[in-house]
C-alpha cells in the first residue's frame, strides 16, 4: 500500500507518537488505581488520564492500493499468483481515500485502563466527524486472470459516527456479560446528521445509486421489557474470529433508496427517491462473529450419503476468506419497516414477532462465506428437493434422493467473488403492523392485528460476483466497469415437495409433519375476532427456486435498445432467468399448520432466455410518491403452470412448454396511510399494464406470441396461443379495521 499524506499531517502523527512516549514517564499508574472515565472525563483527557489521540487533516489521505490476498500459501507477500491452486487471488481496492466532508478530517481515540468495582477493565472510545471515505475502483487478481482494467465500479461513504467499549481484562477477552458497547454511524434523531452510500458504475457523472439519509446503531441493552437501558454483553476473539454476543441488544438500520441520473460525482443534492427499508428494535440472544476461513472443498459421509463440507467443520480444511454469522431472536420492540422515500414518507412497520410454534433455536440464522474462486471452481451446488433438512449434498447424493441439482461454476480463466450461504433460516414471523404516516400530526398511527408472514425454512444461496458490466444495445457486450452475478438461491421446506405427492395416501397426511421450520408466505388475521387466535392464507410448505446466469446489475439512466424503459436499477439478462416456486395454496391455524384447509398444489416456472427488471423513481402525488418498476420476460419453452388437487396430485391441469413475451409497463407500488384515504383505511396500490405476446415491447421490436400446451393429467388437449394484448391492472389492498 503506498500513502501519501500532507507534511501537516505527517507533523501531527509525530506530534502523536511523542505523546505515546512521553506518557508512562510522565504518569506511571497502576491498572488498579484508576477508575473508568466516565463520558464526560473521556471528552476532555489530558495527558494523565490514559492515552488520547486526535487526529485533523485538511488534506486527508490517500492510498494507491488496499489489497486483500487469500490463499497465499509460500508465494511471496502481495503476490497474486503462485500461492494455492485455483484459489491464490486477491481483491484491490484502488484509490482508496479518507478526507473530510465540509471541513478537515477529524478524528479522535481514547484508551483507559482501570477498575469498574469488579474487575481491572479498559475503556476506548473513538469519534469521527463528517468524512468521506471513497473506493475509485474494486477488481480482482489472480492465477486464472489479471482484472486490474475491471472494475465492480466506485463506491463512496459519507457519514460521521462514535463507538465505544468497556471491557474486563482486557478489550477483547471473551468473558460473559464483561462488555458494555456503543456503536452509531449517523444521528437516527437528527435528520441533517445522516450517513450516505453512493455506487456508481462509470466516471463522475454518470448514474448513482444512493442508499441515503443512513444511520446504523448497535448498543449493548438490557431488553425491551426493562426498558432498553445500557447493559452488558461480550466482545472477544476465539479460534473462530471475533465475536460480539449478548442477552439483548438495541439495533437500528434504515435508509432510503435514491436514484440520480446526472450526479456531478458522489452526489448528495436532488437525488430522485425510490423506497424506504429498515430494521429497529430490539435482538435477544445475539450473536455476530467475523471469523477467518472461505470455503471448505472437501467432503465428508453419512452411511451412503457424501455431503460437501463446506465450512470445514468435519474435516478442518477450507480455503482463506471470510465467514460471518448473524443469528438471534426478535424482541418484543422489533419492527421490520417499509415505505415511501419521498412525499409524506408514509411506511408500515412489522412488529411484535412471534417465533413459529413448535421451533427451536435461534428464530433467525445466517452463516455467510466470502471467498474468491477462480477458474472452473465450483462452490459445490445446491440440492432442490432431495428432502435434507441440513447440509449440502453432492450431485451424487441429490440425485439419489430424489432431487435436482443446482451446479453453480466460475466461468473458465476468469474469477469471481462468490458470496455463500448454507443452512440460513427465519422461523418467525410478525403479528402487527403499525401504518406511519409522519407529516400527519393530528391523527395518530394505526395498529392492525394482521402480518404479511414468511418464514424461511432452509435458506442456501451460491452468488458468484464477476467485474463485468453490460454495454449499451441489444447485443450483451461486456465492458471494463459493472456487476455480473451467477446466483442460485433456494429457500426450502425439506422433503415436503415430494411426501405431498406420493402416490401413498399415509405419506400425503404426514407431509406437513415439519410445518414449524418449514416456508410459508401468508396474511395472517393474528387475533380473529378479538379472539387472540391466528389464521393465514397463502403458500404453505413452499419451495422457491431463483436461479439466474449472466444477471447484470446496471445502474443506468436507461438504453438505446429498449426506449420506453426509464433509468434506474436494473436486473437484465440475455441469458438464463429462472424463478420456480411451489407448495401448498390454501390456509389454517398459525399455531399448528400441520392440517391446513387447502386449495390445491401449485407448481409454477418462469424460465426465460431474455429478464429484465426495473426499479426506478416514479411521480407522486397527493403526498404519496411510489416506488415505480417495469419489466420484461421471454420464456423460453420450458415454463408451465401446474394446479392439482392435494387427494390426487397425479392429475394436474398443466399450461406447459410455454414460449413468448410478457412485460409490466409503467408499474407502481404506492403505500397511503388512513389519513389519506376517502374510507380512512389504509392501502397498498399497484398498478401497471399488463403487455402479452407481440405486444410486449419497450420500442426495441416487438414481442413474441405467447404459446403453450394445455393438458391435464399427463395428456394434452392441444397448444393455445395470444398473439398480443394489454391489460391495465390496478390493485388495491386495504386494512379492515380491527
Amino acid at each position: 500500500m503506498a500513502l501519501r499524506s500532507s507534511a501537516e499531517t505527517a507533523a501531527r502523527w509525530l506530534r502523536c507518537l511523542s505523546w505515546m512516549l512521553a506518557l508512562p514517564l510522565a504518569s506511571p499508574i497502576s491498572a488498579y488505581g484508576l477508575e473508568l472515565l466516565s463520558e464526560s472525563e473521556l471528552s476532555a483527557v489530558a495527558g494523565k488520564d490514559g492515552l488520547s489521540l486526535g487526529l485533523e487533516s485538511t488534506a486527508g489521505f490517500e492510498a494507491d492500493r488496499i489489497t486483500y490476498q487469500s490463499d497465499r500459501g509460500a508465494a511471496a507477500p502481495l503476490s497474486c499468483t503462485g500461492g494455492t491452486a485455483n484459489q491464490h487471488a486477491c481483491v484491490d481496492f484502488k484509490g482508496v481515500s479518507a478526507t473530510g466532508d465540509g471541513g478537515p478530517l477529524q478524528m479522535n481515540a481514547t484508551v483507559d485502563a482501570g477498575y469498574d468495582g469488579t474487575a481491572p477493565a479498559m475503556a476506548l472510545k473513538a469519534d469521527w466527524g463528517p468524512m468521506q471515505l471513497t473506493a475509485d475502483s474494486i477488481s480482482l487478481r489472480g492465477a486464472a486472470e489479471d482484472a486490474s482494467a475491471r472494475s465492480f465500479g466506485s463506491v463512496s461513504l459519507y457519514g460521521s459516527g462514535n463507538m465505544q467499549l468497556t471491557n474486563r481484562n482486557g478489550l477483547f477477552n471473551g468473558a460473559a456479560d464483561a462488555a458494555t458497547l456503543n456503536f452509531s454511524l449517523g444521528d437516527p434523531e437528527d435528520s441533517s446528521d445522516r450517513a450516505d452510500l453512493i455506487y456508481r458504475q462509470g466516471a463522475a457523472g454518470t448514474p448513482e445509486l444512493s442508499f441515503g439519509n443512513m444511520f446504523l446503531g448497535l448498543r449493548f441493552s438490557n431488553g425491551a421489557a426493562a426498558g432498553q437501558l445500557d447493559g452488558r454483553g461480550t466482545v472477544g476473539i476465539d479460534e473462530n474470529g471475533v465475536f460480539l454476543a449478548a442477552d439483548a441488544v438495541d439495533f437500528d438500520l434504515a435508509f432510503d433508496v435514491l436514484f440520480k441520473d446526472n450526479a456531478t460525482g458522489f452526489d448528495r443534492s436532488g437525488r430522485d427517491p425510490m423506497i424506504l427499508l429498515g430494521w429497529q428494535g430490539g435482538l435477544q440472544n445475539y450473536r455476530f462473529s467475523v471469523g477467518a476461513g472461505g470455503y471448505g472443498y472437501d467432503t465428508y459421509s453419512v452411511g451412503s450419503d457424501t455431503f460437501h463440507d463446506v465450512d470445514g467443520a468435519i474435516t478442518g480444511n477450507r480455503s482463506q476468506g471470510i465467514n460471518v454469522l448473524a443469528e438471534w431472536d426478535f424482541d418484543s420492540d422489533f419492527q421490520f419497516l417499509v415505505g415511501e422515500a419521498g412525499g409524506n414518507r408514509t411506511q408500515v412497520r412489522m412488529g411484535a414477532w412471534q417465533r413459529m410454534a413448535g421451533s427451536s433455536g435461534p428464530m433467525l440464522s445466517m452463516p455467510v462465506i466470502f471467498d474468491v474462486l477462480q477458474n472452473g471452481a465450483t462452490p459445490g451446488g445446491l440440492c432442490f428437493g432431495g428432502g435434507f433438512a441440513s447440509g449440502s449434498p453432492t450431485a451424487g447424493t441429490c440425485a439419489a434422493s430424489g432431487g435436482n441439482w443446482e451446479a453453480a461454476s466460475v466461468d473458465s480463466n476468469r474469477l469471481a467473488v462468490a458470496a455463500l450461504i448454507r443452512d440460513g433460516h427465519l422461523h418467525a414471523y410478525n403479528t402487527e403492523i403499525l401504518v406511519i404516516d409522519p407529516a400527519n400530526t393530528t391523527i395518530p398511527a394505526s395498529t392492525y392485528n394482521w402480518s404479511l408472514l414468511y418464514t424461511f425454512g432452509k435458506l442456501d444461496a451460491d452468488i458468484l460476483l464477476y467485474p463485468d458490466g453490460r454495454a449499451d444495445g441489444l447485443a450483451p457486450v461486456s465492458t471494463n466497469t459493472g456487476l455480473r452475478m451467477d446466483t442460485t438461491l433456494a429457500i426450502q421446506s425439506p422433503g415436503h415437495w415430494a411426501a405431498a405427492n406420493s402416490s401413498s395416501a399415509a405419506v400425503r397426511a404426514g407431509a406437513g409433519a415439519n410445518w414449524s421450520t418449514n416456508t410459508h408466505f401468508m396474511v395472517a388475521d393474528t387475533n380473529v375476532a378479538g379472539s387472540g387466535d391466528q389464521y393465514g392464507f397463502g403458500m404453505i410448505n413452499a419451495d422457491l427456486l431463483w436461479k439466474v446466469r449472466d444477471m447484470y446489475l446496471r445502474v443506468t439512466d436507461g438504453d438505446s435498445a429498449y426506449p420506453g424503459l426509464p433509468g434506474g436499477l436494473w436486473l437484465q439478462t440475455d441469458n438464463f432467468a429462472q424463478y420456480r416456486f411451489r407448495g401448498l395454496f390454501g390456509g389454517g391455524d398459525l399455531q399448528d399448520l400441520s392440517n391446513p384447509s387447502v386449495m390445491g398444489l401449485v407448481d409454477i416456472n418462469l424460465q426465460t432466455d431474455k429478464f429484465i427488471f426495473v426499479l426506478n423513481p416514479a411521480a407522486g402525488s397527493g403526498g404519496s410518491v411510489p416506488v415505480g418498476f417495469n419489466g420484461l420476460l421471454n420464456f423460453d419453452g420450458n415454463a408451465y403452470l401446474s394446479l392439482a388437487e392435494v387427494s390426487s396430485p397425479q392429475s394436474a391441469f398443466e399450461i406447459s412448454d410455454v414460449s413468448g413475451t410478457v412485460a409490466w409497463r409503467d408499474g407502481t407500488v404506492s403505500l397511503q396511510s388512513g389519513q389519506n384515504t376517502p374510507d380512512n383505511l389504509p392501502r397498498l396500490s399497484i398498478e401497471n399494464d399488463l403487455l402479452l405476446g407481440t405486444s410486449a415491447t419497450f420500442g426495441g421490436g416487438a414481442g413474441n406470441p405467447l404459446v403453450g400446451n394445455v393438458g391435464f393429467g399427463g395428456e394434452y388437449f392441444g397448444r393455445i396461443a395470444m398473439p398480443a394484448g394489454t391489460w391495465n391492472s390496478n390493485v388495491t389492498v386495504k386494512i379492515p379495521g380491527n
